[in-house]
Parts: C-alpha cells; structure tokens; sequence
C-alpha cells in the first residue's frame, strides 16, 4: 500500500539500508513494511465490496482491537509523504481512541453505521467503500471483521491489510528519533525538525 500522509515506527530509522532506500527513491513502501510502521493520525483505506454467485447483505464491519486501550504512540521514527485525493460511493469512520471503535458515517452521526444500515450486494456487484480510522491519544492495531448473510446462512470473513501494510494506527508524537520529508517525485530528506507540536492534529504531549 503507497499511501500519502505519515507513518509512525517504534524506532528510530538509522540503518544503512533504511537511510540509503530513503535518499534515493520516492516510494517508501519496503522501508514501512520492514520497520512495521503504522499510520499516523489516520489510517485511510478504500477497498471494494464484491458479491459472490449469489446476493448477499453484509450485517456489520467489526472492528476488534487487540488490546483493550490504546498505548503509547510510537515516536521512534517518521515517514511524510506528499498528499493527493480520491472518492468512493460509501465513507465511513472509526475513533481507535474509544474502548470499543465502530464506524460512523456523516449521515448516522454518533450513532454507528451498522446499528441501523447494512450493504446488500447483488451477484457480482461492486460497491467502492472507503474507510478512515483516526488516532490522537495512542496506538492501536485491530482486526476488520466482515459479518454477512447469503442464502440465511450468517458469515463472517477476516478482511486482510492492504498488501505491504497493517490495520493499525497511532497518534502523532510530539518528538521523533528521525523524521524523513518525502518530495513530490523525489526521494525522502531528512528532517531536521525532529519536534512535530506545530501539525494538525496536535501531538500527545504538545
């Protein structure tokens, strides 16, 4: 996944290989998948629904943390990319900073998607879904869980990560170890302005 925005590390980005990918190319990818890194702020994923030989009514979207509260940020290492945009037919969101995330759409406001939505998919119909999950108090990674009904049998599917990625996401930190600025066409530079109090949305700490 080659995502725009920022990708937070539990380290520090300072081996040989990392610094030399960073200096010399314009995609990140290998540098986030090998370090693990997470995004920060906002995890934002678009994926698409696809019916299978039958129709099918997706019930909910879980979305299952693996550990009951957020933790620390990670603030060993930062990655920005420059920014760029894109539309899908259904946009939904999750606070990861809440004991138990659900998606929220503009339209159910503080009432989750789900509670009284669900997705019916014709045979082989293709329904563009974007999904965005914010962070600003801590770190968090999660499972995606698909409940859904065909023929009245009730299922359920693990939704995997985005190749080369992770469902999860962390809050920005206020202080980095390493900070690389990404160019547009270009390769990344590194920052010297390791303190990040000055972004939207602010810091933990700041």
């Amino acid at each position: 996944m080659n995502q725009t925005g920022c990708t937070a590390f539990a380290n520090t980005l300072s081996s040989p290989e990392d610094r030399a990918e960073l200096s010399t190319q314009s995609d990140a990818s290998a540098v986030i998948q090998r370090n693990n890194g997470a995004r920060a702020s906002e995890l934002s994923v678009s994926i698409t629904l696809q019916g299978s030989d039958r129709a099918l009514t997706i019930e909910s979207i879980d979305i299952e943390p693996k550990t009951p509260r957020p933790t620390a940020p990670l603030d060993g290492g930062l990655i920005c990319e420059p920014s760029s945009g894109g539309q899908s037919k259904i946009k939904l969101h999750a606070d990861m900073d809440a004991a138990k995330p659900a998606f929220r759409s503009r339209d159910s406001g503080a009432t989750p998607y789900f509670r009284d939505n669900a997705i019916t998919l014709a045979p082989h119909e293709q329904v563009p879904l974007h999904m965005a999950f914010s962070a600003r108090r801590g770190y968090r990674a999660f499972e995606l869980v698909i409940h859904y009904t065909m023929s009245g049998r009730a299922e359920k599917r693990v939704v995997p990560a985005p190749a080369g990625s992770r469902w999860a996401v962390t809050a920005l930190a206020k202080t980095y170890g390493s900070v690389y600025e990404g160019t547009v066409g270009g390769p990344f530079e590194l920052s010297g302005e390791a303190d990040r109090c000055g972004q939207v949305p602010k810091p933990v700490g700041c």
